[in-house]
């Protein structure tokens, strides 16, 4: 789906929300072996091995679990900072001094020796990085071992409660090790430093760029504010027993999940970006019977994605991805650079790259015997529409495309949009907030239009000052020193997001050149009450490049109801995606189910 790129773009009177979508931004880091894991064991697991791996800014603890499944013995890693999940371990090995395993799933090794004391010392090695990892056996302790200290609160950021936890620990030379776990978000190990002056705390985080500030009170409850992208949110720390703490925020409840056994092959997929030098993994899955099968390729939206799409437990991608398969089309999902078994940087990446990547998937499936060459089909959700129309655009050899929540104006126009209807659906602002929020950003957006790779953004950001200094005219020169601080404290955040490869191009690229060059039939929905690809500034300029491009197979339509995550909604708002137990309506899969058998002929 679309970034939330007003996390940058918000003026200080709405900073709650710029906060707010800063904090998902953020918090949500890929982890070391990111990809969907799996349930508990179907009994009560035994922890065998326990072990911690620092990376980076983040430490990972892991345990290793063994228990019987059908007569057999089976392996899993438990990864506690990334939401607790179990990842299969593949030719695991413990004898002869070795200590081995594979997770294939991620492309993660680990090779290690087994000392005297039952020590194992070894490496672990994904996507061409090397991390040490050291292992001991459990003996009955308790795993992870309790913290010294463990103080947690909850964050609310309006678009979804953070709950998050800071475990205080023994470090080097009598100094705390700190670690912040955003529980909520599953991602945990974050490094911290902290600094005790009197009543007064302070807790920074240098991989999230988030800070706490607070006071012990006679309560013993530390108030204060989280602060982060140039605005900050209040947030009250209580000191918890170790065993409470340690407890994850309840499963999210999600019906519409699938769950096996299903009436399909389930593969797993490997390609590679051979112009980028980019590997991909993924999931294939097959209708059962002879072949060759009508393919769908599902493209991710923008930020860096798994297979399924995830999004506070919704698996959109996983969940449209079954219904099609039970109508008899094969569909291919794949992790996005970077996350899960996919290699590659996608930090210097854009919206041409990405498209690459699925162009490689296409051409994977081009080459297997039970794929129909002449019937592959790209399914790309809002940013991944805009790739679906790149690729048709210069692709002959497409069946179709379909754009779910897909753009059809500049990303500048997108982010003034999608600005408004957010501050609007949250119930955040009035005319007079609204109005200051797009003078910041239509200020930035035209300081990085006017600009090149070579630009210094501080600069940029100077500029981008200037002028929203002269369009707020008064209502600057009465602010205090605090708000302009934190003016520029925003402008100078948002300049730096918006001068990144992503947004520069997004800003851009009007999506109207190349859907006027696309000839293959082409689905285009977008929901009524998307806050974040508004139907009304988007489907008629779908409309209108397809009919100047001559299409003559073209369905444009609005789905009455539903928001950007095309789950049946109440107001648009992004707070709600997390509240909603259904993951997509189900007049949208029968919408795309539908179109796709049509034009496809599956069974």
């Amino acid at each position: 789906m679309t970034r939330f790129p007003i996390a940058v773009l918000c003026s200080a009177v709405v900073r709650c929300l710029a906060m707010a979508l800063a904090a998902v931004m953020l918090l949500g880091f890929p982890g070391i072996a990111s990809v969907a894991g799996t349930p508990a064991l179907a009994q009560e697991a035994g922890a065998d091995w326990y072990g911690e791996m620092e990376a980076g800014d983040r430490q990972f603890r892991f345990a290793i679990e063994s228990a019987e499944e059908q007569g057999k013995t089976v392996h899993r890693l438990r990864s506690f900072d990334e939401g607790d999940r179990r990842f299969p371990l593949e030719r695991f090995s413990d004898g002869g001094g070795k200590l081995i395993f594979e997770i294939k799933a991620t492309g993660a090794v680990y090779v290690a020796t087994v000392d005297a004391g039952g020590a194992a010392t070894g490496t672990w090695t994904q996507r061409g990085q090397s991390l040490p990892l050291t292992f001991r056996k459990a003996a009955g302790q308790a795993v992870p071992p309790p913290a010294d200290e463990i103080w947690a609160g909850t964050l609310d950021a309006v678009i979804q409660k953070l709950p998050l936890r800071f475990r205080i620990g023994k470090g080097a030379e009598g100094k705390a090790d700190v670690r912040m776990d955003s529980l909520g978000q599953k991602a945990g190990g974050f490094r911290a430093e902290r600094v005790v002056a009197g009543d007064a705390w302070t807790i920074k985080v240098p991989a999230v760029k988030g800070e706490f500030a607070g006071k012990l009170g006679p309560d013993g409850k530390l108030t204060g504010s989280w602060k982060q992208g140039g605005a900050n949110l209040p947030l009250v720390l209580e000191k918890v027993a170790a065993g409470a703490a340690a407890a994850l925020p309840p499963e999210k409840r999600r019906p519409q999940t699938p769950k096996p056994p299903f009436p399909y092959d389930v593969r797993e997929a490997a390609f590679r970006n051979t112009l980028d030098g980019v590997d991909l993994a993924g999931t294939l899955t097959l209708p059962q019977g002879a072949g060759p099968w009508p393919a769908v390729v599902l493209v991710s939206g923008s930020g860096q994605q798994d297979r399924d799409e995830t999004l506070m437990d919704h698996k959109p991608f996983l969940v449209l991805a079954d219904a099609l398969s039970r109508a008899g089309i094969a569909v291919l999902r794949y992790d996005d650079r970077g996350v899960g078994g996919s290699g590659g940087d996608p930090t210097k990446a854009t919206s041409v790259d990405f498209a690459r990547d699925a162009e490689a998937a296409i051409d994977w499936l081009k080459e297997r015997p039970d794929i129909d060459p002449a019937r592959i089909v790209v399914v790309g959700h809002s940013e991944g529409g805009l790739i679906a129309a790149l690729l048709a655009a210069r692709r002959t050899d497409l069946a179709g495309i379909v754009m779910l929540a897909g753009t059809g104006v500049d990303g500048g126009r997108i982010l003034v949009s999608q600005g408004e209807l957010v501050l609007k659906s949250e119930g955040l602002g009035g005319a007079d907030q609204i109005r200051r929020s797009r003078i910041m950003q239509e200020a930035m957006i035209d300081a990085v239009r006017g600009s090149d790779d070579a630009s210094d953004p501080a600069a940029l950001a100077a500029q981008a000052g200037t002028w929203i200094r002269a369009d707020l005219g008064d209502e600057m020169e009465t602010a205090d020193d605090a708000a302009k601080a934190q003016l520029d404290a925003a402008i100078a955040d948002g300049l730096r997001r918006l001068t990144a490869p992503w947004f520069r191009f997004f800003i851009g690229h009007d999506p109207a050149t190349a859907l006027a060059k696309v000839s293959c039939p082409v689905l285009a929905i977008i929901g009524e009450k998307d806050v974040q690809v508004d139907p009304a500034l988007n489907l008629p300029a779908i409309r209108q490049a397809l009919a100047a491009g001559g299409n003559s197979d073209a369905t444009v339509e609005e789905l009455p109801g539903l928001n950007h995550l095309f789950q049946t909604c109440t107001t648009g708002a992004v707070s709600e995606y997390d509240r909603i137990e259904e993951t997509l309506a189900p007049v949208a899969i029968d919408t795309v189910r539908d179109w796709l058998v049509k034009r496809l002929g599956a069974k």
